[in-house]
């Protein structure tokens, strides 16, 4: 089946890494012949992947130097071997510190401007596209201009089926909020979006709201495309809860999601005060300030730090209930709209009840509900009679666990997911 694969170029953002923490392009390709998907990418750093020998980075420092000095070389082939040297080090960490979550839009407006001044289509860029020679182009939507751009001048180039990815609300401007600014970039951003569903042959998207959401914009019939799960690995027998009982949270205290583990830790404090019910553990690399420090120290409730992905993946199988959290309210409501978190999948596979905080119209926790997968809270309110409820029945526990593993079997079947993604790609070149 392998040497029929059609050859894919992956137009992307981020380095492939194996132990990265952004790897879900990697382990959707990990089905595919290496020998035949190359990866362009313009974030820092080098790949390190079992998955693709092929690479070509798009220099972002280099794209900046580029306005003032035309000359500068802006794009190589890079090797797959991780680069421990201080230069590479630094370069990552000056563009995390550029870049992180908490950026302001005018910084995104000036970002998108350095790609549009500056030196990036060359002929080095065109060589190695023109040496693997693609029969596919892979295309992840993203929510910056200059991406688009990229993979629309290549497609031009090519003139080669394209296979978009859509995996988040990277078009309508409900994410907008109150910002005009916001507004300006995001229409900037849709006129690319347009551009790219214009070429497209194949649509996936990552949730059943998502699907019906794009297909009725852009005209449709769209694949869902959702994180894949090895069923043989699942827990074959049901869990028992722990006196006190385990709950955790494993993720970021960002966009939101601070406030709803704030008020998950009040309830847990409430319900401990006689006896200690829950033990409630934040595992995190983001430092919790203020009052939700204060809280994750007292009742039950333990701030842990961050720890290595082969430690969380234990610490979720030892629990007995995974917090899944979004905003509820505020600014950040609609940030998840329509994303799929693989953090879900990584609680499906643990056994362990999802309890899940959240507006019920964002998808994940729409799919959460679709799918009687995990109890499910959308008013913070309601978060300590939930979880009282929780541990006065624990056969509750106990059935949520087995219907989020029954999910995971039902949706998310490696076998299944690698089928349809190597039938749908192939089709696109048959067709062509």
């Amino acid at each position: 089946m392998e040497n029929k694969l059609p050859r894919v170029l992956v137009l992307s953002i981020n380095v492939w890494q194996d132990k990265g923490l952004v790897r879900t392009l990697p382990e959707i390709f990990s089905c595919w012949d290496r020998e035949r998907v190359a990866q362009i990418y313009t974030k820092a750093g080098l790949p390190d992947t079992q998955v693709c020998h092929r690479f070509f980075r798009i220099n972002e420092n280099a794209v900046m130097k580029s306005i003032f000095k035309r000359s500068t070389v802006t794009s190589s082939v890079v090797e797959n071997t991780k680069s421990d040297s201080p230069e590479q080090e630094r370069e990552v960490q000056q563009e995390q510190k550029r870049y992180n979550g908490r950026h302001s839009v005018l910084l995104s407006l000036m970002r998108e401007m350095v790609w549009l001044l500056g030196k990036w289509k060359t002929p080095e860029l065109l060589k190695f596209i023109e040496d693997f020679d693609p029969e596919l182009l892979f295309v992840p939507v993203y929510p910056v201009v200059y991406m688009a751009r990229i993979q629309n001048y290549i497609i031009k180039k090519t003139k080669k089926p394209v296979v978009c990815y859509l995996s988040d609300d990277n078009y309508s401007y409900k994410t907008c909020g109150w910002n005009p600014l916001s507004y300006i970039h995001r229409f900037w951003l849709r006129c690319g979006v347009k551009k790219l569903m214009k070429n497209c042959h194949r649509l996936f998207v990552i949730a059943p709201k998502q699907k019906e959401e794009y297909d009725r914009i852009f005209r449709t019939d769209s694949l869902i495309l959702t994180r894949a799960i090895d069923t043989d690995a699942l827990p074959k027998q049901e869990k028992k809860p722990h006196t006190p009982i385990r709950m955790v949270y494993t993720g970021k205290l960002c966009i939101g999601r601070d406030k709803t583990v704030s008020e998950v830790a009040k309830a847990v404090a409430n319900i401990n005060k006689d006896s200690e019910r829950i033990c409630f553990e934040v595992y995190s690399g983001d430092t919790p300030k203020g009052k939700l420090k204060e809280l994750l120290s007292t009742g039950g409730n333990r701030f842990c730090g961050s720890v290595t992905a082969d430690k969380v993946e234990e610490i979720q199988k030892n629990s007995d209930i995974t917090l899944f959290a979004e905003a509820l309210k505020g600014r950040y409501k609609n940030a998840a709209r329509l994303s799929f978190s693989t953090k879900l999948t990584d609680y499906f596979k643990s056994g362990a009840c999802v309890f899940a905080v959240g507006p019920e119209d964002i998808a994940p926790v729409d799919y959460l509900i679709r799918e009687d997968a995990a109890v499910v809270v959308t008013d913070y309110r309601d978060i300590e009679d939930k979880l009282r409820n929780l541990c006065d029945n624990p056969a509750l526990i106990t059935e949520y666990g087995r219907k989020a593993v029954d999910c995971g079997v039902r949706n998310h079947n490696r076998d299944k997911v690698v089928s349809t993604f190597i039938h749908a790609m192939c089709n696109c070149t048959e067709r062509d």
